[in-house]
């Protein structure tokens, strides 16, 4: 029998109809909050190493050093801020826990509200560009550093007015683990009457 070359056109149309019309969805893509909980997975990782091998570290006994502990991550504490810059940003001597001071840009206040509370928060700069907000929640003494903690947050997190704040990558104080080191203290605006267990804890 002649093999009718119309025929195998349309076998591989209808093929090609099947193909098309299956789901493109077998290889599930990563959500935004299992990738940003990698991310903040890797960082604490890295920051293990860093406490253990680098020679600025504050830790003094590295050999039985087993890493950082960590409340576990939560999208809930990934806060968006509105940010209220200074009309003009001036350098301020920020206390520090020995009672000196150091200078350090005010840029301005940043606000959101959070457990249903209206937050007003003072944030500072780095000379390197970069966000730098020391905070103390309910956690501090019980189940945080009782001095405080700290979080830096990259210029790239500014949109606009906007900035994102992830509470995950909160951190100590070198001073909580060292004396020796020096400190600044967070501002009394800076202390809330709220816990907020995300980030590295006692």
């Amino acid at each position: 029998m002649k093999f009718n070359k119309w025929i195998l056109i349309l076998i591989l149309g209808a093929i090609a109809l099947v193909i098309i019309s299956l789901p493109k969805n077998n290889i599930p893509s990563l959500s935004k909050s299992h990738e940003d909980s990698l991310a903040v997975m890797k960082h604490r990782q890295e920051k293990d190493i860093s406490m253990k091998e680098q020679e600025d570290s504050p830790i003094k006994n590295k050999e039985n050093f087993k890493g950082l502990s960590y409340f576990p991550f939560s999208s809930a504490w990934q806060i968006e801020f509105e940010l209220e810059k200074n009309k003009k940003a001036d350098k301020i001597a920020l206390p520090m826990n020995d009672g000196t001071k150091e200078d350090i840009l005010y840029i301005g206040d940043i606000k959101a509200q959070i457990n249903g509370q209206d937050v007003r928060l003072k944030l500072y700069q780095h000379d390197n560009g970069d966000f730098f907000l020391p905070f103390k929640d309910k956690t501090a003494s019980t189940e945080t550093y009782g001095g405080g903690r700290y979080l830096d947050i990259p210029l790239i997190n500014l949109n606009g007015k906007k900035l994102k704040a992830d509470f995950n990558l909160a951190y100590f104080p070198f001073c909580a683990y060292n004396p020796e080191y020096a400190c600044p203290v967070p501002p009394a605006s800076n202390q809330l009457n709220f816990r907020i267990p995300a980030g590295e804890k006692n």
